[in-house]
Formats: structure tokens, C-alpha cells, sequence
């Protein structure tokens, strides 16, 4: 059975993995971690009725914004999630959500709801730092956006010795497919690995991280129909499984 290098810890995806017999290593290569001054988040959420919606694009982002907000300064706009993850967390803090189920993308998802849902309004962005700034620069003829960066990007230290370790399986063709799920990860992996691993197959959560692992000369042969891990996990199973 193949062995698939997740670029992620070890969690429910692998799990799936295993459990449907492939051998599974994971290399966790991004942290997220709350930003530690979070007073501009503060700031616009004592005013919140200032807009008429606002954006998530990352579980993590609506977790952190949950927490602060913490069931005061009550919302009656619009709340726009991208991402089953996303919504959950949203939505189980009470708020009514508004999630296009068939976009993958931030363009997809404003495409999918049509201009004059936001034209005339104005929005609040929550996001990480280095968010890919899609809903301001599509809105950005129609409607108002503001911005808070409430989570940053972190590499963690790696080991060199599992770095080696991991070189020479990639060398000895002990890793059949690699998988990624954030172009964080992919740049990450290309510093460290990408000249043991360029023609590795390759699997991506979504077009834009398979974007970014094509542009850093993957060989990206599966990319997730779905950006959630649930349906990349299944995606992936039965993808391997054909070709094997």
C-alpha cells in the first residue's frame, strides 16, 4: 500500500488514511498562532453595527473572533464563511452564516452570491497576515472593506535529523505522493525538501494551494474537488486506489 508524506500533523485526515490501509508520515511544517495584540480586533467589534457583514475565510480566523467576542456585541448583518470548518465554528457560537456549499475559493464563493448582494455595503475582513486578499480586491469597485489580521504564520523548528530521514526515503522511493494543504506549507516544503521531491506526485486541498505547489515545480496529479480535509481525505483514497 502507498505511503503519502501529509504536510500537516497528525490528525483526522491521516487518520482516514490509515484506516483505509495506507501508510501515513506527517511533517508539520505551519502554525498558526493569535496574534498577541489583538486591540484592533477589539476595536471593531465594539463596533460592529458599523457593517454590514463580515468575511471568514479561515476556520482559525472565526475561532479567534468567537473567543474575543465571546457572545457580546450582538451582529445583525450578514455573516459570509468560506468553509465547512468555517461555518461550524461560526455557527456554533450562535451566529446565522451564510456559506456558498459549492465554492472553494473566496472568488467562487462572492461569484456564487452575485455583485449585488454586497453592492453599497460595507464588510469587515477577519483574517490571518498573510490572507490572500481576494474579497477586498474583488469588492473593491462595489462595496467597502475593512481589515483585521487577527492570526500570524509560523514555521516551527524542525529536526534535522527527520529532515535527512525523510530526504532519503524520498531518494530510496519510499514516499509515493506527498500531500499539501496551504501554499504556507508548500513554500515551507520546497525550502526544505523540494530538491529530493520535485517529481514526487503530488496532492493539494484546493486550486490555490495547488497553484502554489505547481509554481514551485510539483508534480500536482490530485487536487481536492472540495477545500475541506473530509472530502480531500475521500477524494484522495479512491484517486490512489484507481491508479494503483
Amino acid at each position: 500500500m502507498a505511503t503519502i508524506l501529509v504536510i500537516r500533523n497528525d490528525d483526522k485526515f491521516s487518520s482516514t488514511l490509515r484506516e483505509a490501509g495506507f501508510n501515513v508520515v506527517n511533517l508539520e511544517l505551519i502554525k498558526t498562532r493569535p496574534l498577541e495584540d489583538l486591540s484592533e480586533l477589539r476595536d471593531k467589534l465594539s463596533n460592529l453595527r458599523e457593517y454590514d457583514g463580515i468575511f471568514f475565510t479561515s476556520p482559525v480566523a472565526a475561532e479567534i473572533f468567537v473567543k474575543v467576542r465571546n457572545g457580546s456585541n450582538s451582529f445583525h448583518g450578514s455573516v459570509y464563511a468560506l468553509g465547512g470548518r468555517a461555518l461550524q465554528v461560526l455557527e456554533s457560537a450562535g451566529l446565522r452564516v451564510k456559506s456558498a456549499i459549492d465554492a472553494n475559493t473566496a472568488d467562487e464563493m462572492l461569484t456564487e452570491f452575485g455583485s449585488a448582494e454586497f453592492e453599497g455595503r460595507r464588510y469587515l475582513f477577519v483574517r490571518g497576515e498573510k490572507s490572500l486578499r481576494t474579497i477586498p480586491d474583488v469588492l473593491k469597485n462595489l462595496a467597502a472593506v475593512d481589515e483585521v489580521a487577527v492570526y500570524k504564520t509560523e514555521s516551527p523548528e524542525i529536526d534535522a535529523a527527520k529532515v535527512d530521514g525523510l530526504r532519503s526515503r524520498i531518494l530510496e522511493g519510499e514516499i509515493d505522493l506527498v500531500c499539501f494543504f496551504s501554499p504556507s506549507g508548500v513554500e515551507r516544503f520546497a525550502e526544505l525538501l523540494g530538491d529530493t521531491a520535485r517529481d514526487k506526485r503530488c496532492a493539494a486541498i484546493g486550486k490555490t494551494t495547488a497553484d502554489a505547489a505547481q509554481q514551485a515545480g510539483f508534480n500536482v496529479e490530485f487536487i481536492s474537488p472540495r477545500s475541506n480535509a473530509d472530502d480531500f481525505a475521500r477524494g484522495l483514497i479512491g484517486h490512489v486506489k484507481s491508479i494503483e
